[in-house]
């Protein structure tokens, strides 16, 4: 309204319509006038940009925090260049700013020989002079906004807009849809650009602003993610079409139905909703179908509910707003109902309404041949964009495939108001100052003289950064502070309000400005018209529909649905595998989030899937071959294991409505001491994660490290560990040796077979793990083996020549604890051997949950050698196989060992008898007594001798 009421006093002071707009000096797409008057315009130009994102690369420390929008208010005139495009998208020239100033709200005053038009636009560079060449296509490395009026907000959503635009002009060498406001300016073609450009950096701010980091990223980095190249070419594309289709037959559609699809993915899930909409003459019919991502499987619809508007009744819990009618306040549902229709117009009403309610809407359609297009261009909506990744880039419809632009519009103005039923307090209203107290009389929000400082505002909030204060004065004045940078508010802008009275409700209504929607990306109502209300002794804030005021939807047919479910699948996603992109080691959370958008396909967690996690192992290996371990509790504590070993620290973890899994590392949790972990993709047979992580470390020296980076992880159940025992050699109690005798070369083929390896990594043992911290006494670690719990290996880091020293014992059978030395071979392998040359052993883990250790082994005794029925060779051996575990090395108690009788006393013999010498036992090798040999499980044979 501010945009229209300046550009018609502009056209009453100048006596012709043609001065606030028209061709300028040597203007090549409009005609410019025979005699050229000298042109000067001033505008107001406010810059409201995230602080954090750069328009060239500047070296600056990174301590911005905040990734939305501030004010720019530092500027200076070489920070701005205005240029106009030409028919091609170049630009032809630069306009000549005569003077530059800036007021006390940071509203910057630049007078510049261009009139106000669609192809003259601002540039604006943060730290340097804009960059651009004639002849050339717009820069992607500054801010930019075009002037279509003397009052001109460049923002974000200006910029990815006319960035979008100015692309499409050069693909095309058209100006499309803007080609009448480019080569005729008036006052009506002004406003439609308006209202059109503002829509489409509407639709694109509600898209990507929220799922695109800003912070530490250049615009030309930003327009090359790939949601937002996509997004902006395919929404530029759809809307080209949609102004340039055809009146259609809106009731023969509404016979056939149409389908409106939505996407979504929160912590509730991942989903695909898709509604189809008919009316067969009597009765309407909304039929619902979702698609609930479920493990693997992949998308199939399945309707869920359906709406007839003859029979279907509905509760208060279906209550989504509230209507004010001639009954007061009436609850609103989901669905719409026919009332009347012809070929070219349908009305309809909400379902909890009728006809003698007099809030009827009426709805118009173009349609639109799809033939040929990509259907990338046509999901480009904040409703379906999550589609995209299902679909790969270059489907495209196919005969038969229309897409539908609906038209609808208020009979009458319509006010609007949340469900505040059950003491719901979504749209109440309070003080700035107090913001939970609310207000509770009309009277109580004005007040008689605006604030000289925010700081003394009696106002509230309608935004995140806008506050409105309304004045009792003669011109019913409203002010609206906005949020310039960090806690500094300036009046941005001036309105006016008005008190009316609707079925008994007294409404203070009044129209946000335009520029104000413009700056602030968090502005969340439907239209810029609202209202505050007195109900259930609160004042309420909604919104009003004005009678004729349009609003659009799209939609598809019925062919052009199941085109797209033909080729909507989850074999389109990325593959599994690691994702490098966004990897950094200078980091921040907004980097951190492109990195995840632009590798993330649909298993990002949620609080399903995190709950799936509870109490499961999730391990991760080092290219050393070192473990680490994470078990999420459900109390919301986690357990950190590091190489099996816990760490006794109480830490926390939680969910975020981003879906990262956050684990804090200090407790207290600090903001400087975290982990996010957000999962990109998974293998869900193989229990494999990729995640993308961003950690934030604090080692007390300078600034916290902030890091992106890369990972798969595997997740164990706690019981899920199984030793790999295939050609394992078996154990004769009869002969005290292996049942099946295997070599070396055997034993190293089966341990390769049986390794279990993700990433290219596999978890082995290294000095480091098993030495724990070298050279601290009192923290040597053991070996415990699951299939015999009385057996432990001890490993110190006592050093001698080549070999670590250490004990094998066993406090079970007879009991032994002998002397061994022990070192770690170039593959992983746990070698170690007796002191006194009867073994030698090896060990390799072929798998580990993160608390336990799968090993293959490979056991040697000499006594097998010199075994005249055996005859083994130094290669050959036994093959086991077990479930390790490491543990405090104090912890092992010590074996009581049972030794062997003492030999019977020689016979003596009579006196005068001569000594008889016995006969001579034949050599054989000695044979171990039971229980006194590793792998025997047998009682103590000594204990049956004594």
């Amino acid at each position: 309204m501010r945009n229209y009421l300046s550009l018609l006093l502009c056209a009453v002071a100048l006596g012709l319509l043609q001065a606030c707009g028209g061709g300028g000096p040597e203007d090549p797409v409009a005609a410019a006038p025979t005699e050229q008057a000298p042109i000067s315009t001033r505008f107001n130009i406010s810059v409201d940009v995230p602080i954090g994102v750069n328009t060239a690369y500047q070296s600056t420390p990174d301590i911005i925090n905040s990734a939305y929008a501030d004010a720019l208010t530092s500027l200076s005139e070489r920070n701005f260049a205005i240029v106009l495009i030409d028919a091609e998208g170049k630009i032809y020239r630069q306009a000549d700013i005569t003077h530059w100033d800036e007021d006390p709200v940071g509203t910057y005053i630049i007078d510049a020989d261009t009139l106000t038009r669609f192809n003259a636009v601002v540039l604006v560079s943060r730290f340097n002079t804009p960059d651009f060449t004639i002849g050339e296509a717009l820069p992607d490395n500054v801010f930019i906004a075009p002037l279509l009026s003397t009052d001109v907000a460049v923002t974000l959503s200006s910029t990815l807009a006319y960035l979008s635009v100015a692309q499409k002009v050069v693909n095309d060498e058209d100006w499309g849809i803007f080609s009448e406001v480019v080569s005729d300016p008036g006052f009506i073609e002004l406003r439609t650009a308006t209202e059109m450009f503002d829509e489409i950096g509407a639709e694109l701010n509600n898209i990507l602003v929220s799922q695109i980091g800003l912070r530490g990223i250049t615009v030309e980095e930003m327009m090359s993610l790939t949601l937002v190249k996509a997004m902006t070419s395919g929404l530029i594309e759809r809307k080209y079409t949609e102004q340039t289709s055809a009146i259609s037959d809106v009731q023969a559609i509404l016979t056939e139905g149409f389908w409106q699809l939505k996407s979504q993915a929160s912590n509730d899930g991942n989903n695909i909703n898709a509604d189809h909409t008919s009316y067969d003459g009597q009765e309407s019919i909304t039929a619902q179908y979702k698609w609930e991502k479920n493990d693997d499987a992949d998308i199939a619809l399945n309707e869920y509910f359906t709406y007839f508007s003859g029979t279907t009744a509905f509760s208060d819990n279906d209550i989504t707003e509230q209507i004010l009618t001639t009954e007061g306040w009436v609850g609103l549902y989901d669905y719409l109902q026919v009332l009347f229709i012809t070929p070219r117009t349908a009305i309809l009403t909400n379902a909890a309404l009728n006809n003698d309610d007099d809030k009827g809407l009426t709805l118009e359609v173009n349609a639109y041949s799809l033939t040929d297009k990509k259907m990338y261009d046509y999901l480009a909506t904040e409703e379906n964009h999550r589609l995209t990744k299902y679909i790969k880039e270059d489907g495209v419809f196919e005969e038969g495939a229309y897409g539908f632009y609906f038209t609808w519009k208020p009979q009458t103005d319509q006010h609007l108001l949340c469900n505040n039923r059950n003491d719901v307090a979504d749209c109440r209203v309070a003080p700035i100052i107090a913001p939970l107290l609310y207000y509770t009389d009309l009277d109580d929000i004005f007040t008689n003289e605006p604030s000289e400082t925010f700081l003394n505002v009696n106002g509230f909030k309608i935004s995140d950064n806008i506050v409105a204060e309304f004045i009792s004065n003669e011109f019913n004045t409203v002010f609206y502070w906005y949020k310039i940078a960090g806690d500094n508010w300036q009046v941005q802008a001036e309105g006016t309000w008005g008190s009316v009275n609707t079925f008994g409700k007294e409404l203070i209504r009044f129209e946000v400005p335009n520029l104000i929607t413009q700056l602030d990306a968090s502005y969340d109502f439907d239209t810029r018209q609202l209202f505050l209300v007195n109900d259930k002794n609160y004042i309420n804030i909604g919104e009003t529909l004005l009678d004729g005021e349009q609003s659009h939807f799209s939609a598809f047919n019925v062919a052009a649905k199941e085109q797209i479910f033909a080729l909507a699948t989850r074999d389109n996603l990325p593959s599994f595998g690691l994702c490098d992109y966004g990897n950094t080691s200078n980091a921040n959370e907004d980097k951190y989030l492109n990195a995840v958008t632009e590798c993330g396909g649909d298993d990002r967690f949620n609080t399903q899937t995190i709950s799936e996690l509870i109490d499961q192992h999730i391990v991760q290996i080092t290219s050393e071959g070192e473990i680490s371990t994470i078990i999420l509790k459900e109390n919301n504590n986690w357990e950190f294991y590091k190489n099996s070993v816990k760490e006794d620290i109480a830490r926390t973890w939680s969910l975020t409505d981003d879906g990262y899994l956050r684990m804090d590392w200090t407790s207290p949790a600090s903001d400087e001491d975290f982990d996010y972990w957000a999962r990109t993709n998974r293998a869900l047979n193989d229990k494999l994660h990729v995640i993308k992580a961003y950690s934030i470390n604090d080692d007390g020296v300078g600034s916290p490290s902030k890091t992106v980076y890369s990972k798969i992880v595997k997740e164990y159940a706690p019981d899920q560990l199984l030793a790999c025992d295939t050609n394992d050699s078996g154990w004769s109690f009869d002969t005290i040796a292996p049942i099946t005798k295997q070599s070396l070369t055997q034993y190293t083929t089966q341990t390769a077979a049986c390794l279990v390896s993700w990433e290219q990594k596999t978890t082995r043992f290294t000095e480091n793990m098993l030495l724990n911290d070298a050279g601290v006494t009192g923290d040597d670690l053991a070996l415990t083996f699951a299939s015999d719990s009385s057996r432990y290996l001890k490993l110190t880091d006592n050093f001698d020549g080549d070999y670590f020293k250490g004990s094998y014992g066993d406090t079970d059978g007879c009991g032994f604890n002998f002397e061994i030395r022990w070192q770690i071979e170039d593959d992983g392998t746990l070698y170690y051997q007796a002191l006194d040359g009867s073994m030698n052993e090896r060990i390799k883990v072929t798998e580990s949950d993160g608390l336990h250790f799968a090993i293959k082994a490979f056991n040697h005794q000499t006594r097998w050698q010199s075994d005249e029925a055996l005859m083994y060779t130094t290669q050959e051996g036994e093959m086991w196989s077990d479930i390790v575990t490491l543990v405090r090395a104090d912890d092992i108690p010590e074996a009581v060992i049972i030794p062997p009788p003492p030999p019977p006393e020689p016979e003596v013999p009579a006196e005068g008898e001569t000594p008889v010498d016995p006969p001579a036992e034949p050599e054989v090798p000695p044979v171990p007594a039971k229980g006194t040999i590793l792998n025997d499980g047998q009682t103590c044979e000594y204990l049956n001798q004594a």
